[in-house]
């Protein structure tokens, strides 16, 4: 079991790790019970029910987390729109490459909390702006990963197909995309799950109006913090996480269907 880089069954995976979540729930119960450790710092986890009822039927906490779910999205297909086919064209062609990059590098250096104040100058407190935001803090991370995966693509391949009489479209089509695909999925994963920290910057600014007919989960956290308690607060990270971790597996899912030999290539 404890050899270098061993491979659990996923039997013994699931048994590791619910008897580590279990002693880690006892820990916890076993502090707050005893005082240990004040409610004011950790509520005990028998104050969770009453808390979760309470987010669901009086503060929507469903309704408001989806509605960031739908900013994340949306923002997220508008940069992956933009960044992945201009990504392949810079992996592709030097020039291309050499008018973009000057103005996407010094962006990835640049915290997006300065953006949030020239954007509601720019757009308001509306839906554009929290979109645009999700937009710009995706695309500038994004972009630079599609050209390294189109970088990372063996030349040989190219080489063979130029000497097989293949034009530099045919050479795009079926070499550079293809072989670039899995590593740009994996970027897509990894950088929709960072959009919840976009998100919740977004709305920690914004109004209670939305397009959306809900304000979303970052406003409600941000408003919990003055008329919620932390046990509420908890409540609504912990939504967080568990959408997190479910559309991480469906995105999963998805890669291993789309690629199934990345996976195989794994074992």
């Amino acid at each position: 079991m404890f050899e270098l880089r061993a491979k659990l069954p996923t039997r013994t995976r699931l048994l590791i790790g619910g008897a580590v979540a279990g002693l880690l729930l006892a820990l916890w119960a076993a502090l707050t019970s005893t005082g240990v450790i004040p409610k004011s710092v950790l509520p005990s986890p028998g104050d969770f029910p009453e808390a979760i009822a309470k987010m669901h039927f009086e503060r929507f906490m469903v309704a408001n987390a989806l509605v960031s779910l739908l900013r994340i999205t949306l923002g997220f297909l508008a940069a992956a729109v933009i960044a992945v086919p201009l990504g392949i064209l810079m992996g592709s062609f030097a020039p291309i490459r050499a008018a973009i990059q000057p103005i996407i590098t010094p962006l990835r250096f640049l915290p997006i909390a300065a953006i949030v104040p020239i954007f509601i100058f720019w757009f308001g407190l509306g839906e554009t702006m929290k979109i645009g935001l999700l937009f710009l803090g995706t695309v500038v991370y994004l972009l630079p990963v599609v050209v390294e995966a189109v970088d990372n693509v063996d030349e040989v391949y190219l080489k063979t197909a130029a000497t097989l009489g293949a034009s530099r479209g045919q050479i795009i089509r079926t070499i550079l995309l293809p072989a670039s695909l899995p590593a740009i999925y994996e970027a897509l994963r990894v950088l929709y799950g960072i959009g919840w920290t976009y998100v919740m910057l977004a709305e920690f600014v914004s109004d209670e109006s939305s397009g959306f007919g809900y304000a979303g989960i970052g406003y409600l956290i941000n408003n919990l913090r003055r008329y919620g308690s932390l046990t509420e607060v908890l409540v609504a990270v912990a939504l967080i996480l568990l959408l997190g971790v479910l559309v991480d597996l469906l995105l999963g899912w998805i890669g291993r269907t789309l690629f199934p030999w990345v996976q195989r290539g794994r074992k």
